[in-house]
């Protein structure tokens, strides 16, 4: 622990280079270079907001981590592709086709290969707030990261980061329960319904001064770690502040939304300590990092309808269980999707290669922990990064034995309105996608 505790303050040059747990310092492999690029806009709220992720109206009273828009653009020479990090509860289809469409005007990047990522922040204002929805700093933030391409090396590594998530949802009484809605001496007593993912990938990019220039890494649970009325990026706030300085500069640390639809952080674990088990997974991994020899990129970007719900009903007696102060806020939500219900929504897969083994596969939903696990499992690559809340906001997609067992993320309303077979599609289509980038030559 000792030697872990130490790497964590090593200057970044210094760890351009593997260091061996036997203590012998190898340098390390040279890697192919790729032009990559960062640029961030500042999205913090100048004055108090309603605190969206909540059923009940709170105001911010303070600042806590700040909010952006991050991107990252990286170019092989025969193509573009934008990787943008919005540190928001959710960014809905129509705006998200705006800003990639803005960004294709402003840069040539096509919008089909713009990938927009919502943190899942609780503690920031709604695409509402901001005059054009969040388009202007989303394309602004691309256009400087297009305008700051520079050689890197392009290096992978896996990490992990136990004690700090667990799944949400306990059966009691052949029932699913969110863990909130139990007393607290109730919240461990009960069996999780699935599994949570403490593993996550690393993906860094290491500039001619072989200093770090980013990070993106794909962690699985929601940032819902806040417990105050501040504005805050939650976790990966301080995932970034760690990072940096315990590096001793800047550096970027993007965080793409892994499978957490219930996966939540463990209520006692705060923030701080976030930022310490991944911060310093991130700044350790470093250390060991695998370097891509080839990092030419391929990218497929599939659309297509997704159906609706079958028979939408209102499960009122699980809602009067559940959750009996929440009843006429789910009722009307029922009653809002129910109008604006249709037959199938337009939606988006991207999957994306660099080199022969990393890939990054999107979906545009609160995706259930194992369906994801299952995913990465079954993927070609060796380093596979599934990312939710993508270029849409379609809500929830449970699993088949979550649907059987009930509770809020399975009701139909805005934020449940996709087929029970979504699982299922989303699945198959991504492993079509990474199998398919994974042939290409």
């Amino acid at each position: 622990m000792l030697f872990y505790r130490l790497l964590a303050l090593v200057p970044i040059h210094f760890l351009a280079f593997a260091v061996c747990l036997s203590g012998d310092v190898v340098a390390a492999p040279a890697g192919g270079l790729i032009d990559a690029g960062v640029g961030s806009v500042d999205i913090t709220p100048a004055e108090p907001v309603v605190l969206a992720g909540s059923p009940s109206r709170l105001m911010s009273t303070a600042i806590k981590y700040r909010l952006y828009a991050r991107a990252v653009v990286l170019s092989d020479g025969r193509q573009k592709i934008a990787i943008v990090t919005l540190d928001t509860l959710k960014y809905p289809v129509e705006h998200s086709e705006r800003a990639r469409r803005q960004i294709e005007k402003n840069t040539g990047i096509p919008a089909s290969h713009v990938i927009i990522c919502s943190s899942h922040t609780h503690r920031g204002p709604l695409w509402s707030y901001y005059p054009d929805q969040l388009v202007t700093p989303i394309a602004e933030a691309v256009a400087k990261a297009a305008q700051n391409l520079s050689p890197c090396r392009l290096g992978m590594a896996e990490c992990r980061a136990e004690g700090v998530s667990e799944c949400r949802r306990v059966i009691k009484d052949g029932h699913a329960w969110n863990r909130w809605q139990l007393k607290p001496d109730e919240r461990d007593k009960y069996p999780a319904e699935g599994p949570s993912d403490p593993d996550f990938d690393v993906l860094a990019f290491i500039g001619a001064d072989q200093k770090c220039k980013a990070v993106l890494y794909n962690f699985a649970c929601h940032a819902a770690n806040a417990r105050d009325l501040s504005v805050s990026a939650d976790f990966p706030g301080a995932v970034q502040r760690y990072v940096s300085d315990h590096i001793g500069y800047d550096v970027p640390a993007l965080f793409l939304t892994g499978a957490c639809g219930d996966v939540n952080p463990i209520y006692s674990v705060k923030e701080e300590v976030f930022g310490e088990k991944l911060g310093g997974e991130i700044v350790r991994s470093l250390g060991r990092l695998d370097f891509i020899p080839q990092p030419a990129l391929s990218l497929e970007a599939r659309e297509f309808q997704m159906p609706g719900r079958e028979n939408p009903e209102f499960k009122e007696s699980e809602v009067a269980r559940n959750w009996p102060a929440q009843l006429e806020h789910y009722r009307k939500a029922f009653a809002d999707m129910k109008r604006r219900e249709k037959p199938s929504y337009p939606y988006f897969i991207t999957g994306l290669r660099i080199g022969s083994d990393f890939a990054l596969i999107t979906n545009a939903n609160e995706l259930f922990c194992g369906i994801a696990i299952d995913i990465k499992k079954q993927s070609p690559f060796k380093h596979t990064m599934t990312v939710e809340q993508t270029n849409g906001a379609h809500g929830y997609v449970p699993t088949a034995k979550a649907f059987e067992n009930g509770s809020y993320e399975t009701w139909f309303g805005e934020h449940s309105h996709l087929t029970v077979k979504a699982a299922e599609i989303i699945e198959r289509e991504s492993l079509d996608i990474l199998h398919r980038l994974k042939n290409q030559r």
